[in-house]
């Protein structure tokens, strides 16, 4: 078996990396993904940090999570405001104190982020307050405030953002599940 010239001349180069090289490329890509997220907190979510703060004190334990922005850049969209916060009252009660009570929150959070202004010239305000019932049970509901006009009221919406035009009543317990068709007599000639 013959080998040809230019075999011979260029032998294959394997590629080989010590195990001092990996460990530094595993420092670098770790100290890269830091500094993404450190850049990321602090150019994204750090301007909502003194509203975030100043919800927690007013309403201990709600856990709430504070962004904001357009919902697509190239279009002309509104800037919008969302806080979603946890409850102990249930958003969807009927119980008309919880109801004054939703109206008082929703009502505190708005002057809140009108004195803190996070987001200049934002337009819309959502709250979304929901109750955890059980482990993957959740009550929820959302509402959406029109920030530049002073004397505004609160519209609820859906999940997706949309106005609810038609409220949406809890199924009844007490109903029966089916009804019965009307019983005819038949008559035999």
């Amino acid at each position: 078996m013959t080998t040809s010239p230019v075999a011979a001349a260029n032998p294959a180069k394997s590629f080989f990396l010590s195990g001092r090289t990996i460990v530094a490329l595993m420092f670098l890509l770790g100290i890269l993904a830091t500094s993404f997220l450190y850049a990321y907190w602090t150019l994204h979510l750090m301007p909502f940090m003194p509203l975030q703060e100043a919800i927690v004190a007013e309403f201990p334990g709600s856990a709430p999570r504070v962004d904001g922005g357009q919902k697509k850049m190239h279009k002309d969209t509104p800037l919008i405001l969302r806080i979603a916060m946890k409850s102990e009252l249930d958003p969807l009660s009927e119980n008309a104190e919880d109801q004054q009570e939703m109206a008082r929150m929703r009502n505190r959070i708005a002057e809140l982020s009108r004195s803190l202004d996070p987001l200049p010239g934002v337009e819309l305000l959502e709250l979304h307050i929901y109750k955890l019932v059980e482990e993957e049970a959740i009550r929820k509901r959302s509402w959406r405030l029109a920030m530049q006009q002073q004397q505004a009221e609160w519209s609820e919406i859906d999940e997706r953002g949309r106005e609810l035009t038609v409220q949406k009543n809890p199924p009844r317990t007490d109903a029966p599940a089916t009804q019965a068709a009307p019983e005819t007599e038949t008559v035999t000639p």
